[in-house]
Order: structure tokens, then C-alpha cells, then sequence
């Protein structure tokens, strides 16, 4: 006799029934990996179109502002160079354009920090009496000396006048180098009254002849301490009208901007030393004068420059009223 179960699986009708399934089964399961494989199809064909690169920028173009026109030109290596077609401003404009790209920063007034225009003024200001200030010096200086040089040789002598004492005042000064980061302004504006002090003893130096290596040695004593403390703090005054990395730009026109007024000090000076200052009591009248107008233009400076820093006076006040639990007032820039 048979089992139950065994009868059960010979059963033709549920035989049929089960392959039924299992065929319907099957179907469902191909259609969903066809359904897949066309996704995947779909998507590399996605992937393997290539895009159409976008239209080549034109080699050429033009641009036009304020009756200035300039061609520019892409070059397939990637430089662009500039050429200008035509410029209908006035001539005043033009000189005005080229002076300001000559001894300006690029990109001025923006590139740089507000007050910088007033900072050069004085600046070329303070260099023009110092080189004055340097001839009628040197002139004095060759007059203690027993000599009576042109002005012209008084211009030529005085670079030469500058070593002996004055390379013992740069080594002087130079230790003092790290009071100078906290405390820019005041170490400039001294610097220029110490050249000032030591411009004012060669001028005297005739009055005292029998003197004169004393005299003139200390006077560029002086000097060699102020030209130490006039380069060390130009880098902190400079960094504090750079906006836009635009240091050694800044840098460069601002020395263009001194070694003109230079050469405009030096031909005053020559002129002075011609005429008005070719006597003792010339140089007693003028001496005065273009010192104070020198001080006064470094005064002028330092407070059109934006040093932002912390000395030790205002870090103690700081302290201070902290510690008194008052508001602390963050200054932006100092103005003295």
C-alpha cells in the first residue's frame, strides 16, 4: 500500500498547477533583470555621450572707457596682451594717467588703505627739504673745512661725507631694532628729528672750524642713527596701506615717489646755496625753516598712516581697564 503523500505528488493536476507557478514565476524574475539591464544600458549610454565643448571665447575684443579704447588679444598659449587704439582724453588727463600709474599703486585709490594720498604729499614734502637740507649742510661743512666749493660740488661731496661716524650710529641704532615693531610712528618721526639735529651741526660746523672733525662726526652720528630708524620702520607703515597683497607694489612707487622729490630737494638746495644761503646768516634764516617744514611733514604722515598695533603704553591702559571691569575700547588706528 501506497503512502499518502506519495499518491499526492503523482497527482497530474498538481504537477501542472506547481509548473504553472514556477513558469509564472520565472517570467516575473526575467522581465525584472531586463528591466535593470535596461537602466544600466541607459545609464552608460548617458555617460559615454560625449558634451559639446562650449564655443571658443574671440581672440579679439575691444573695450572703450573714458575715451580711452585698447584691443586686447588671447594668445592660444594663454598670455593676453593689450594694445591702445585710441585715446581722445586731454593732454593734462593723460600726464595726470601717467603719473599716477608711475608712482602710484596699480589700481588706485582702491588697493590701498584710506589716507595714503595725504601720506604722500608729505612724504614728498619731507623729502624735498631733506635734500635740501643736505646740500646747504654739506656746503657748510666744505666751507668749515678751509674749502669754498661750488654748489655742485657740495651736491657731489655730500655721499661721501655720509660714512665714518655715521656707519657707528646705524650700529647703534640697529640694536633697538625690536622697540621698533610696537612703536613705528614715534621711532620715524625721531628719526627725522635726528637727522635734522645732525643736518643742523654740519650747518654750523663754520662757526667753529677748529672743531670741525668733532662737529661734522657727531653730526652724522645722528644721521647714521636716523636713516637705521627711517628703514626699519617703512615696512610697518607700508603694510598698514596694503589692502590687497599689494606690498612690494607699494613699496616700489613709494620710493619712486621719494627719489623724485630727491632730485627736486637737491636742485632747491643748489639753487639756495646760490643764492639766499651762500652766507652764514642765509643758512641761520632758511636752516630753521626747512626743518620745522620737515618735522612737520613727517608729524603729518604718521598720522594719515593706519598702524594697527598694540604698544606697551595702550596695552597697559587695556589691562587696566580690564582689570577695573570697565569696556575695553579697541582702537582701529592710532592718530597722534
Amino acid at each position: 500500500m501506497e503512502p499518502e503523500g506519495q499518491k499526492a505528488s503523482l497527482n497530474p493536476s498538481a504537477m501542472l498547477t506547481s509548473l504553472l507557478g514556477r513558469r509564472a514565476k520565472l517570467h516575473e524574475e526575467l522581465r525584472i533583470i531586463e528591466k535593470q539591464d535596461k537602466i544600466k544600458i541607459q545609464t552608460m549610454d548617458k555617460e559615454q555621450v560625449k558634451v559639446k565643448p562650449p564655443d571658443n571665447p574671440p581672440l579679439y575684443w575691444t573695450e572703450i572707457s573714458e575715451s580711452v579704447s585698447h584691443r586686447f588679444h588671447f594668445h592660444p598659449d594663454g598670455q593676453l596682451s593689450m594694445k591702445l587704439l585710441d585715446d581722445s582724453r586731454s593732454v593734462i588727463h593723460r600726464t595726470v594717467d601717467s603719473f599716477l600709474s608711475k608712482f602710484f599703486p596699480s589700481g588706485y585709490p582702491y588697493s590701498v588703505s584710506e589716507g595714503y594720498l595725504r601720506y604722500t604729499q608729505f612724504r614728498a614734502l619731507q623729502h624735498m627739504t631733506s635734500a635740501t637740507l643736505s646740500v646747504l649742510s654739506t656746503q657748510s661743512l666744505l666751507f668749515a673745512a678751509g674749502l669754498r666749493p661750488t654748489p655742485a660740488q657740495a651736491t657731489a661731496v655730500s655721499w661721501i661725507l655720509k660714512d665714518g661716524m655715521q656707519h657707528v650710529g646705524k650700529l647703534i641704532c640697529s640694536n633697538l631694532g625690536a622697540r621698533m615693531d610696537s612703536e613705528p610712528k614715534s621711532w620715524r618721526i625721531l628719526a627725522d628729528v635726528l637727522y635734522d639735529l645732525g643736518t643742523g651741526l654740519e650747518v654750523l660746523s663754520p662757526m667753529c672750524p677748529h672743531l670741525f672733525l668733532q662737529v661734522a662726526g657727531l653730526g652724522n652720528f645722528a644721521k647714521g642713527m636716523a636713516v637705521v630708524a627711517a628703514r626699519a620702520t617703512r615696512l610697518p607703515i607700508y603694510s598698514s596701506f596694503a589692502k590687497e597683497g599689494n606690498l612690494s607694489d607699494l613699496f616700489a612707487k613709494g620710493e619712486a615717489i621719494s627719489t623724485l622729490f630727491n632730485v627736486v630737494g637737491l636742485g632747491a638746495g643748489i639753487f639756495l646755496a646760490s643764492t639766499v644761503c651762500s652766507s652764514m646768516q642765509g643758512k641761520l634764516v632758511v636752516g630753521p625753516v626747512l626743518s620745522v617744514l620737515h618735522v612737520y611733514s613727517v608729524v603729518e604722515e604718521m598720522r594719515a598712516a593706519p598702524v594697527n598695533t598694540l604698544n606697551p603704553q595702550r596695552t597697559a591702559m587695556i589691562v587696566a581697564d580690564f582689570l577695573k571691569g570697565k569696556t575695553i575700547l579697541f582702537v582701529l588706528h592710532w592718530s597722534m
